[in-house]
């Protein structure tokens, strides 16, 4: 018999610190849809995406230092 492997394909894992994430990481991080996610990022100074072809991703030290400064 093999075991039954169940995962929840909906909630991406949160960012391994020192790796690049995507937007579906941040939105399970900071409990906001992705369609926030990206209206986040259009903010003016949110630090920019890095592309590897049809993939983004942000440097997680480098977001979360600009959303904490957006809380004061």
């Amino acid at each position: 018999m093999t075991p039954n492997v169940i995962r929840k394909a909906e909630t991406p894992n949160l960012p391994i610190p020192g790796a690049l994430a995507t937007a579906a990481q941040f939105g399970a991080k900071y409990q906001v849809s992705r369609a926030t996610w990206w209206r986040w990022s259009k903010t003016p100074g949110f630090p920019q995406p890095i592309r590897f072809g049809r993939s983004v991703r942000w440097d997680p030290m480098i977001v979360d230092a600009f959303l904490k400064n957006q809380e004061r």
